[in-house]
């Protein structure tokens, strides 16, 4: 099955390596790129610890990062983690499900005050009980226009990989004005909320279990055999 991955740089490349790995023919075009935003950077002694929920917060922080490198860490997934102690970060904690979970981590080890150095699209998260949660915007992504000459390449894709609702939604937009059809193509989507972003038409939808590759990866194995073998409807 051929995957189209559409997510910005590097994140595409080990997404792809990732699909490779699994059996997939991975097609690697990025239709957003990542920049740093200019933010103001409070005094790390406010705040009990840092919320990274992913990489980009990571390599797009800056000497901003840098500063609040006392405080430890509260992470949304393994590769932010890694990423983090790559920076020289002390991770406290790791989550593999999504942020709302790592902040109950947090609370849990004692951590009332934290700082969620976030992207321009992040989505803001439910407080409560002892936590106190201030955001900082350090990166943005920003979307690509990939052209009409795009629609030759997308079309010899089986599948699209989707990582975030706005991905989702520029995506649909995308192929929808330079004339692929969404009945061509699976939808394999991190969580139903970015299914739901793409909106309707596809081919099938698949929806991870967990917002990881690997899991990814495999909701998409199991809606294609399942297609194979004439047991899954289309569109669903």
């Amino acid at each position: 099955m051929r995957l189209l991955i559409i997510r910005p740089q590097p994140g595409a490349d080990a997404s792809a390596a990732r699909a490779r790995a699994a059996g997939f023919d991975p097609l690697v075009m990025p239709l957003f790129t990542v920049c740093a935003c200019e933010w103001e950077v409070p005094d790390g002694g406010a705040y009990d610890a840092l919320l990274l929920t992913s990489a980009n917060a990571v390599r797009h922080g800056g000497a901003g990062l840098s500063a609040l490198r006392a405080l430890p860490v509260h992470t949304v997934g393994e590769r932010t983690a890694t990423a983090a102690k790559s920076a020289g970060l002390s991770i406290k904690s790791t989550g593999t499900t999504d942020a709302q979970a790592v902040l109950h981590a947090a609370a849990i080890a004692g951590d009332r005050r934290l700082l969620w150095l976030a992207g321009e699209d992040h989505r803001a998260l439910p407080q409560s009980g002892p936590i106190t949660l201030d955001v900082r915007v350090v990166y943005a992504s920003q979307a690509i226009d990939p052209g009409k000459e795009a629609a030759a390449v997308i079309a010899t894709a089986d599948a699209v990989a989707l990582h975030s609702p706005r991905a989702a939604h520029h995506f649909a937009e995308t192929i929808d004005r330079i004339g692929v059809h969404r009945s061509s193509l699976i939808v394999a989507a991190f969580s139903p909320a970015i299914a739901e972003a793409a909106g309707s038409g596809w081919r099938a939808v698949a929806i991870a279990e967990e917002p990881n590759d690997s899991a990814l990866l495999s909701a998409l194995d199991r809606v294609g055999k399942a297609m194979v073998n004439n047991s899954l409807p289309e569109g669903r």
